[in-house]
Formats: C-alpha cells, sequence, structure tokens
C-alpha cells in the first residue's frame, strides 16, 4: 500500500511555463513553444492547456 503525502511535484519546467502564463498572459500555443524550449520536450497546446487546469484546479483545493 502506497500512501502519498503533501502537493505532487510539478516538473521543473512546467512550473516555470505555470509561472509564464500567469504572469505574461500567455496562450496556450505560446505557452507549449515555451515549454518545449526549457526542456526539450515536444508537448501539444491541448496537453498543456489539460495540465494547467488540473494543476490550478488542485491549487484551489488546497
Amino acid at each position: 500500500m502506497e500512501i502519498k503525502l503533501g502537493r505532487p511535484r510539478l516538473l521543473v519546467g512546467f512550473a516555470i511555463v505555470l509561472r509564464l502564463r500567469d504572469e505574461q498572459n500567455l496562450g496556450w500555443s505560446r505557452m507549449a513553444e515555451e515549454y518545449r524550449k526549457i526542456t526539450g520536450q515536444w508537448i501539444s497546446r491541448d496537453t498543456i492547456k489539460r495540465r494547467y487546469l488540473e494543476a490550478k484546479a488542485g491549487e484551489q483545493r488546497s
């Protein structure tokens, strides 16, 4: 049985992009582009949008 405590950790690159979205009001495509530049990993704008909304919903529950 595995018990997880605390908030789930975000990848550092994704956390940076979340901050960019909040501070610079980037669109989803631009946000995905910045994530690719930071991490070198490809991500679609739909995936970045879904992860962003999940992360924000998680913040509000805490």
